[in-house]
């Protein structure tokens, strides 16, 4: 359920949590979550809203603490059933947040275990849904070198090389620096995206990571030629074509700016056509930490500051899939190891 269509008391519960802290205030309980927690919570709650609207229409003239019974919660999960574990964990553990943020002294025992038990269940999600999907960061980077060189100087017209001299260079940017799908479609050229003389660095606000820590980088010399190609080359003649004017890197077929979803489609069927697996942007991420983790014990403790994380869990969690692999070697040797494209990239 959208939020204007949200019950008044509902609406103003959500306003209260959201508002910010003033000169004699503290502010809401959630006041302090950026917008990429925000959404997901105000689209889960929604879901919440809508089912009660299908299923019991008359519990939304009640206060929101009064309607949300275990026994209404238990009949919603039965509704979800048709989704996977973790989807449901995700609907019911955020609506609960959201309510006991906003009346902390109730009763929520019951609804604690609940999101417990739905989290035990839900384990660590669909591990078959990544099944073949995570590739190795040096194979994503040489279908990407291959597609946007190789495969544009055989391309049967003058745009679908430029398509390709553009979507190659998205995967190999991508094997290299796998920053969230959020932050690459708002790369801005001259604010995030900067090219100098001495080479090209990307820089990312608080409010395009995660976790609201602003994050530097320098872009791989590997793909330093193919990134300036694209900008100063395979870009403008994209956006010519409609006389588009914007500052955004990534361009689509018309020279507009890229959407997020169309974007991640984008990422998916180009490898999908080269690699005959499909990988999202986010598998690129995997394929880092992976990566990483596979090349010895020392390199998995890099996938926090590759993957701009605020915590070492997630290197944790690769480095026991690594096992005892040979350690002492750091990420540029992670880096050349991927240089498995003998053919050198003129400008």
């Amino acid at each position: 359920m959208p939020f204007a269509q949200w019950p008044e008391a509902d609406r103003q519960m959500w306003t209260d949590l959201m508002a910010l802290s003033g000169p004699l205030d503290s502010g809401g309980q959630l006041a302090h979550l950026r917008e990429t927690s925000r959404t997901p919570l105000q689209n889960h709650y929604g879901r919440w809203l809508k089912w009660l609207a299908v299923s019991d229409p008359a519990s939304l003239d009640e206060m929101p603490v009064r309607r949300a019974s275990i026994d209404r919660w238990r009949s919603w999960l039965k509704a979800l059933s048709h989704t996977r574990p973790m989807t449901q964990w995700s609907f019911v553990h955020d609506t609960v947040r959201l309510l006991r943020a906003a009346h902390p002294n109730a009763n929520w025992r019951d609804h604690k275990q609940l999101v417990k038990h739905l989290r035990r269940q839900a384990g660590q999600g669909d591990r078959t849904r990544k099944a073949g999907r995570v590739l190795g960061s040096h194979v994503l980077l040489q279908a990407g070198l291959r597609h946007a060189i190789d495969g544009a100087e055989d391309a049967p017209t003058e745009i679908d090389a430029l398509k390709r001299q553009r979507d190659g260079t998205m995967v190999a940017f991508l094997a290299l620096m796998p920053i969230r799908r959020r932050a690459v479609v708002s790369l801005t050229i001259g604010t995030s995206i900067l090219f100098g003389a001495d080479g090209i660095e990307i820089v990312l606000s608080e409010d395009l990571t995660k976790t609201g820590v602003p994050w530097e980088a320098q872009v791989p010399q590997e793909i330093e030629p193919l990134m300036r190609r694209y900008a100063d080359d395979t870009r403008p003649r994209l956006m010519a074509a409609r006389k588009e004017t914007h500052d955004w890197l990534w361009v689509n077929d018309r020279g507009a700016p890229y959407h997020l979803n169309y974007f991640g489609n984008r990422i998916g069927r180009i490898t999908q056509d080269l690699l005959g697996v499909r990988v999202t942007p986010h598998l690129f991420r995997d394929a880092a930490a992976t990566t990483l983790s596979r090349h010895s014990p020392d390199a998995a403790k890099l996938i926090p500051p590759v993957l701009s994380h605020s915590s070492n869990l997630t290197s944790q969690k690769h480095y026991i899939h690594a096992g005892s692999i040979e350690a002492g070697r750091g990420l540029m040797d992670v880096i050349n190891q991927l240089k498995t494209s003998k053919a050198e990239f003129n400008q």
